[in-house]
């Protein structure tokens, strides 16, 4: 018979069962049961399933939320180089921000590289309702909590002292704390949104392997050509061809460029699961995937995909300002993205077919499709535009 609390917690929490077995598990119990009176395992389940703080509460037993201030130093020195010098905002989000000291840190550091004008945001999230109350009012005690200290280019934005951790006021600002039931909720969070830089770190090595996948394919979606991933040390993911790790020891940090161009192929012929080609950096100014500036046979050149008329997947193409078919697709991007955030999904659908026809491997571009299709009810499509997703990003095959 499995155990009830065990059962409990990889059903509602997505925890891997390894983290629930063995004498510290059960010690753990033990002492949940007591606290709260249970007479059994089956009680104890009872009890934690219809208190959600407990809940909350146990689970931060066994995934333990420790955080503290610039954790892994040379992540947040590949953090600062890769936004130094930036002249747009920047939008972050920290994934399991626990008592928040990460979210600010983050904050810190990218104005630090943007400087007092930078417009800097800081999305925090966490499943611990306690964990998540301590992060809004920033202020943290005892010295575990203030663990770390700041870098020197940081320290006009944050100090961390004996007694407390100074916080600017504009960095304060920039941190936002959102409680998520869940790590389904907090996959749904991510969905249809785009950020700049993802921190997520040493969390996914408490969670079963769907859940893992799923929130790692969330943040995948959510990081556009330019992104940055921050995760931590004991974590192993296989993020696919357009990723790069930092050249910075210890920084745990992948980079995520473009994808290879994709070789065109005899009809019938697999493409080799390793090319050798490594993806270089982004080069669009706006930070989104650019497209070959050469389309595949059989596909409309820069030129003649700017003129209106049906294209071939149905959609309407507009005229674009630009001279490339790279900054059409950006542009096009921008627009889907746009209709996106205001819930436009059907505008939405049209502009991400124009992009996947102009650049049929453009997987970010699929992956929204995806989203998008979801939201429209249509989940055979929804279906169709992951995997052929999945099939570009992986470079199995052509994607048009």
């Amino acid at each position: 018979m499995s155990h009830p609390v065990r059962t409990l917690l990889i059903e509602n929490g997505g925890i891997d069962a390894a983290h629930c077995e063995g004498a510290a598990f059960e010690a753990l119990c033990a002492a949940e049961r007591r606290r709260l009176g249970a007479q059994s395992d089956e009680d104890l389940a009872r009890r934690l399933r219809a208190d959600e703080t407990a809940l909350h509460a146990f689970v931060a037993q066994v995934a333990v939320p420790e955080t503290w201030f610039f954790r892994y130093p040379m992540s947040f020195e590949a953090l600062h180089a890769h936004l130094e010098g930036r002249d747009r905002p920047v939008r972050m989000a920290s994934i399991g921000c626990a008592t928040g000291q990460e979210a600010y840190a983050a904050a810190a550091t990218a104005l630090a590289a943007l400087g007092p004008g930078g417009s800097v945001s800081v999305e925090a999230f966490d499943r611990n309702p306690a964990a998540i109350d301590v992060a809004r009012r920033a202020a943290w005690t005892g010295s575990l909590a203030l663990r770390g200290s700041a870098p020197a280019w940081a320290q006009s934005w944050i100090r961390i002292e004996p007694n407390g951790a100074w916080i600017h006021p504009h960095v304060k600002a920039a941190v936002t704390c959102t409680h998520v039931r869940s790590s389904a909720h907090m996959i749904q969070a991510l969905d249809g949104r785009s950020f700049d830089v993802i921190l997520c770190r040493n969390l996914l090595i408490y969670l079963d392997g769907p859940t893992r996948d799923a929130l790692v394919a969330a943040m995948v979606r959510a990081l556009p050509v330019g992104g940055l991933l921050m995760l931590g040390h004991a974590e192993r993911v296989d993020l696919g061809p357009s990723w790069h790790r930092d050249e910075r020891a210890e920084s745990f940090s992948w980079h995520r460029g473009e994808l290879p161009p994709l070789v065109p192929q005899p009809r019938g012929t697999a493409l080799p699961t390793d090319s050798g080609v490594r993806p270089g950096p982004a080069t669009t100014s706006v930070g989104r995937r650019a497209a070959a500036t050469t389309p595949p046979a059989g596909q409309p050149s820069a030129s003649t995909a700017r003129v209106d008329g049906e294209h071939r997947d149905g959609a309407q193409s507009e005229p674009i300002d630009g001279t490339t078919l790279a900054q059409q697709v950006d542009a096009i991007f921008l627009r889907a993205e746009a209709a996106m955030a205001t819930n436009d999904h059907v505008r939405a659908h049209e502009l991400l077919e124009q992009v996947v026809y102009l650049a049929p491997q453009h997987d970010l571009a699929m992956l929204a499709l995806a989203s998008v299709a979801e939201r429209l009810g249509r989940i055979d499509d929804a279906r169709r535009w992951r995997t052929r997703a999945q099939r570009a990003a992986a470079r199995g095959g052509n994607a048009t």
